[in-house]
């Protein structure tokens, strides 16, 4: 056996360091760091793909579980993205459920190898962690090679407060590496493949890619990469004169985008494109430095304080949409390099005209970051911008401008876009500090208080980490008695309360059954009211179908009709007909 002496020992110690700065390292740790705060904050029980209660415990997270249900025991349609036996005959796209499409689509093919009992929704929460953290580590290399000051600053941008209240509730908006790969592609965009040829077709093909990942995600996204994009734009065209890579890249993210929506089904049934809620659900101007109260309104579900330092400021009710705190380790920093930067330039004043002479070298980035954090804020406090809870103005678009507007009513959401600008910004800032010492501590204190900031948040989802056991509403044991034989459960009105849909829903799905109504996100609404008036209009005909199961949630709504079994089981009017 080969002995290793004292030499070659002190060779490999002495390559650590060059080895902890290895972009590889660097990427693979963080993202191992990622799953390490992924377990720690929400534990491991809900790994286990075979435990689906703690999904069924209602809000949004139940109807994106039910959604990947019912399109997991859905026949194959083309487009394939979409799910029968959710809307009575109509047929609806798995982006309109929020079950993570491409998951959906990818879990439905993997099917007939999967338990019966099959959830993602763990998994893909463990792997939006470590992807965030893989993705940011790599952000931060671009300026700086440091892999400490790498892995360090990675962790700020796992825990941005934004992801950990869209995980759980609306978990496909905490998958913020798609916005970060989205810089890397603009920041990034001077690296070289190799030849000219290679320079302009790789990053199209690279936006391709993430058209696909973006709408295969949240629809959101998007958008959001059309503005990076544009910064890129900026930054090749004034730079290089290229105007053909970004022609490239604009036609390619646009086509493989336009292609996945096709084959989701998103433009299937004529669904509604638009949505109420636009100006409601906007961005407060202060909230890079509001930590809000995160308390039962679309956030987590249950109370928890945004930030243990900062008390928080009034905001409009809906506007927790817009909620993109930057943390208390940032604001920290922020004010740390302010000052520092003012202190130089009025003790160093032979320094002021070195470092105008960087700002205008870096002047076309500078107006690049400008562009995209003023379109993106701007459209995020659209149409109507307030400060705390004082409105400030408002914008009144033509029709079609605020119809277009409304396909993303949600605007606050591109507040994210400027408050990971800013972040980047610090960091950045952070990162050229001369002395490595000054500059390792700096990032590790920021990243320490970041953390501890939102430890009031952290520690609010120890309730994932609990046990939890589904129990229906639907109590009566009369309900199995009357569910055999029936592959229909019609639920009545069209306009049911969701913890109905989802109790109706578990119910067909644990007996095989389909439903006739769910909560959609672009609902085809005049076609599903059509659909519920033929079903009334055949009850009072005497046109029963006896393999379906009625469920009326009031009485009022309840025909009179010859032949039928009526029963009342758990405050629910129940019909039922039997072959003669």
């Amino acid at each position: 056996m080969k002995q290793t002496n004292s030499s070659e020992k002190t060779s490999f110690l002495r390559k650590l360091p060059e080895l902890a700065d290895r972009p590889p390292f660097i990427v693979i740790t963080s993202a191992f760091i990622g799953a390490v705060l992924f377990t720690a904050i929400y534990g491991v029980r809900i790994l286990d793909p075979t435990y689906e209660d703690w999904l069924f415990e209602g809000g949004d997270l139940t109807q994106h579980y039910l959604g990947w249900l019912f399109y997991r025991r859905s026949e194959w349609h083309f487009p394939p993205g979409l799910i029968g036996g959710v809307l009575g005959e109509l047929k609806t796209s798995v982006m309109y459920t929020d079950s993570y499409p491409i998951l959906a689509v990818f879990f439905k093919l993997l099917s007939p190898l999967l338990p019966e009992t099959f959830q993602y929704y763990g998994i893909m929460g463990l792997c939006t962690f470590m992807l965030n953290g893989a993705c940011s580590a790599f952000l931060i290399h671009r300026f700086n090679k440091n892999g400490i000051f790498c892995i360090a600053g990675s962790v700020i941008y796992m825990l941005f407060p934004a992801i950990l209240q869209r995980m759980y509730g609306h978990e496909t908006l905490a998958c913020h590496y798609i916005i970060i790969l989205g810089m890397c592609m603009w920041l990034y965009q001077g690296h070289s493949f190799g030849s000219k040829r290679r320079d302009i077709i790789y990053p199209a093909v690279l936006w391709g890619i993430l058209g696909i990942i973006a709408v295969g995600t949240h629809l959101y996204y998007l958008p959001m990469l059309y503005l990076f994009l544009l910064g890129s734009a900026i930054t090749d065209i004034a730079q290089n004169r290229n105007f053909l890579r970004p022609l490239l890249s604009f036609s390619a993210i646009t086509l493989t985008s336009y292609v996945t929506m096709y084959l989701l089904g998103a433009f299937y049934n004529n669904a509604v494109k638009t949505a109420d809620g636009l100006g409601a659900y906007s961005a407060n101007l202060n909230t890079y430095w509001n930590p809000m109260t995160l308390i039962n309104g679309g956030l987590v579900g249950y109370p928890s304080k945004g930030s243990i330092f900062i008390e928080p400021l009034p905001v409009f009710d809906t506007q927790y949409e817009g909620y993109s705190y930057l943390g208390a380790g940032i604001l920290l920093a922020g004010f740390y390099l302010l000052c520092l930067s003012l202190a130089s330039l009025i003790i160093r004043k032979n320094d002021r005209k070195k470092e105008l002479e960087k700002l205008r070298g870096k002047k076309v980035w500078l107006i690049s970051f400008a562009v995209i954090f003023a379109v993106s804020f701007f459209f995020a406090l659209s149409p109507s911008a307030a400060l705390n809870d004082v409105k400030i103005y408002d914008i009144y678009y033509p029709e079609n401008i605020r119809n277009y507007m409304a396909s993303f009513r949600a605007t606050g959401r591109f507040a994210w876009i400027g408050g990971y600008i800013i972040v980047t910004a610090v960091l950045y800032g952070l990162s050229k500090i001369r002395k490595k010492w000054i500059m390792l501590s700096a990032i590790v204190i920021c990243a320490a208080v970041q953390t501890a900031d939102i430890s009031g948040q952290l520690s609010s989802r120890r309730w994932y980490k609990e046990k939890h056991t589904y129990t229906s509403i639907l109590k009566d044991p009369k309900w199995e008695e009357l569910a055999e034989g029936c592959d229909k459960f019609v639920g009545l009105s069209y306009d049911q309360p969701q913890p109905y849909v989802h109790a109706f829903s578990i119910f067909a799905h644990r007996h095989n059954m389909t439903i006739n109504h769910f909560h959609v996100a672009r609902p085809p609404m005049a076609a599903i009211i059509a659909q519920y008036e033929q079903t009334i209009a055949k009850l009072k005909n005497g046109d029963a179908d006896t393999h379906s199961l009625y469920v009326f949630i009031s009485d009022e709504y309840m025909p009179d009709v010859d032949g039928a079994e009526v029963y009342e089981l758990d405050g629910f009017h129940v019909m039922r007909f039997r072959d003669k």
